[in-house]
């Protein structure tokens, strides 16, 4: 096989990740390159990158994880690769090395889900956008297996996007007529937004897994099974607002957390009342404080506290200028909304001593 070293350099670098490093299927720990695509898998996710230039024709082989770095470090231009032995043989120019490698055979991965049910096809850059916006709040481990998934919920003509993990959620939607809920895990959900979709994605599942495709990528995941969360019950309206420029909040909060330490728990306080909102960080490093203006004045006034990196989480998805703060009180979570679109936000606050 001849191929641009860019290009396999690019797709080995997107898919690399998936490459597990431990497995009892030994073939699994590199790429397959197979029917014009390399291919990644864990058994449970699969991801298919289409290699230009690469014929389909050509006999499926496999680049060992040892061969990655390699042809990274390799000058622009054409490579030569081939199987001989046992071994995968790479070749440009004055410079040759070999690899270990195990019969194409010997990948096992899901292949396919059935295609032959009409797809949801959503816009590529609207897809990634709303994956974007929920996948902070989508729980990176514990024993609960739905927190480990995002919720996509299309009804009522929306496309509903959902992650939670127990101290936030964040919940987008796009315009989308049909009827389907798949929970899909998160690591599938990174990948579907780390890939170089464009056009349409379609997106095909059935009780087991869930299919992400266009012409240049495949994103293949089982899913979670289970009931997911009655989300929308926990998103209620404050009984006071504000609209306050998101970054001004954001910079104010990252100013406190600057004082303390890595290792410090301590939580951001902030007193609303009137035109303002005071900011109070202490710990055993520090005592911030800091008075920033809000757009439209409280109501009432309110102390509440929240772990400042969640709060600059949930701010950090957002993209809009100005957000609006939904608040009731210092027991209950605050809810964050966009200015420009239906992206939502909740965080839980946590306790406080008063000084």
């Amino acid at each position: 096989m001849r191929i641009n070293k860019s290009e396999l350099s690019k797709k080995i670098g997107q898919l690399k990740g998936i490459v597990p490093s431990r497995t009892t299927i030994e073939a699994l720990k590199g790429v397959l390159c197979s029917d014009g695509y390399l291919i990644a898998s864990d058994t449970n996710l699969t991801v298919k990158a289409k290699l230009e230039g690469m014929e389909e024709e050509t006999e499926p082989f496999i680049i060992p994880a040892k061969a990655f770095d390699f042809i990274g470090s390799l000058p622009d231009g054409e490579l030569e690769v081939s199987v001989s032995k046992g071994n995968l043989v790479i070749k440009t120019g004055k410079i040759k090395n070999q690899f270990k490698t195990l019969g194409a055979e010997l990948f096992a991965y899901t292949k396919s889900i059935d295609t032959d049910k009409e797809p949801a096809k959503i816009p590529a850059l609207k897809l990634k956008k709303a994956i974007d916006h929920v996948i902070y709040a989508v729980a990176v481990s514990g024993s609960n297996q739905q927190m480990l998934g995002m919720y996509l919920e299309c009804m009522d003509g929306k496309l509903n996007f959902v992650g939670l993990d127990g101290h936030r959620i964040a919940w987008d939607c796009i315009d989308y007529e049909g009827e389907f809920q798949i929970i899909v895990p998160r690591a599938a959900m990174e990948n579907v937004k780390k890939m170089d979709f464009e056009g349409d994605v379609s997106i095909y599942h059935d009780g087991n897994g869930a299919l992400f495709k266009s012409e240049e990528y495949e994103v293949y995941t089982r899913i979670i099974q289970g009931e997911y969360f009655k989300y929308k019950k926990m998103f209620m309206s404050g009984e006071m607002f504000t609209i306050i420029d998101r970054r001004v909040l954001m910079e104010a909060i990252n100013r406190a957390r600057l004082c303390g330490s890595a290792e410090d728990k301590a939580p951001v306080i902030m007193d609303m009342s009137g035109d303002t909102i005071g900011l109070t960080y202490r710990s055993t490093m520090a005592d911030f404080h800091e008075e920033i203006p809000v757009i439209e004045p409280f109501e009432k006034d309110l102390k509440i506290a929240f772990d400042p990196r969640l709060m600059m989480d949930s701010l950090k998805a957002f993209e809009c200028d100005t957000v609006t703060l939904e608040l009731t009180s210092a027991k209950q979570p605050a809810l964050i909304k966009a200015d420009d679109s239906d992206m939502t936000a909740l965080v839980l606050p946590v306790n406080f001593k008063e000084a």
